[in-house]
């Protein structure tokens, strides 16, 4: 991977992270709304997380020499859709390559070794939130969905 496409690559991580965490805030006001606090809950607290992490993508973007015109450029091409169904919401989020993307990532940023730092820090959260997602399924799966959602009031 050359240094421009691991800078597009940065680019593109924190334009996931700005998506999707306006994706969560919205998934937690709806959840809220529903009467799923324990849910809602858990999408604050990750929108909030994944803002923070934006934050820091983008200031290391400016560090590197790069605008945020460059992080505007890879929000085009992300679609962040919003789900009304709570098992939707959690499915549509699970994406287990993530971390296999974010450590290709990390590998060529191998010079650099704030940048890699930070990935690999982010790589560690990134780890957290399939691990929540993955267990509130297994939750769908075992009690089945009423009972899952009663469980998230």
């Amino acid at each position: 991977m050359t240094k421009e496409e691991a800078l597009k690559g940065l680019a593109y991580a924190g334009a996931v992270w700005f998506g999707n965490s306006k994706q969560h805030f919205a998934f937690s006001a709806y959840d809220r709304l529903n009467g799923w606090n324990k849910l809602a809950d858990k999408w604050k607290e990750e929108a909030e997380e994944e803002w923070d992490e934006a934050e820091e993508v983008l200031n290391r973007l400016v560090e590197l020499g790069c605008k945020p015109a460059d992080l505007q450029e890879a929000m085009k091409t992300i679609e962040f859709p919003f789900y009304d169904d709570p098992k939707q919401q959690i499915e549509s989020d699970y994406q287990p390559d993530a971390v296999k993307e974010m450590s290709l990532l990390a590998e060529a940023f191998a010079d650099d070794y704030p940048t890699r730092q930070l990935i690999q820090k982010w790589i560690e959260g990134e780890k957290n939130h399939m691990a929540w997602e993955a267990q509130y399924l297994n939750y769908i799966n075992k009690l089945g969905y009423e009972n899952f959602l009663i469980a998230m009031m």
